[in-house]
């Protein structure tokens, strides 16, 4: 998960006409502001209902959070707007799992991990050689 800026506000529940000289506006009384961000739609220009506020300051920043988080200090346009510290995003992705197959995997859109060498087109399973028959075995002899 990537850092966070402990001076940065996260706001959700934006009205679609808000715009960064709105949130200038309403947040500028907690201290001075260094970046808007606002999530905008590429095609009607619209807010799309979140964005961000970077202050000076951590104070400013857990003002902001402190004040502005409460009815009706927190309305934009009729909604209520959630005020809350800026976290650090995650992706939600799963870490890959290691194919139960190993190296013996033969399907080229195998997602799992694969040990190094893997080849799809020329699968082999562990400890087996080249000829296809495993290590250290020789004709039907133990060695015994």
């Amino acid at each position: 998960m990537p850092a966070t800026d402990p001076c940065e506000v996260y706001m959700r529940y934006l009205p679609r006409s808000c715009t960064e000289s709105d949130l200038r506006a309403k947040f500028e009384k907690c201290g001075r502001i260094k970046k808007v961000w606002l999530s905008v739609d590429k095609d009607s220009g619209e807010c799309k209902g979140f964005g961000f506020v970077t202050f000076s300051s951590k104070t400013e920043a857990r003002r902001c959070v402190k004040e502005y988080n409460e009815h009706p200090r927190n309305e934009m346009d009729g909604k209520h707007v959630v005020v809350t510290h800026a976290q650090g995003w995650d992706d939600g992705r799963k870490p890959v799992q290691v194919c139960s197959f190993g190296a013996g995997c033969s399907r080229e859109d195998c997602y799992f991990e694969h040990p190094e060498g893997w080849d799809p087109l020329n699968p082999k399973l562990p400890g087996e050689s080249e000829e296809g028959g495993r290590e250290g075995e020789e004709g039907g002899d133990d060695g015994e």
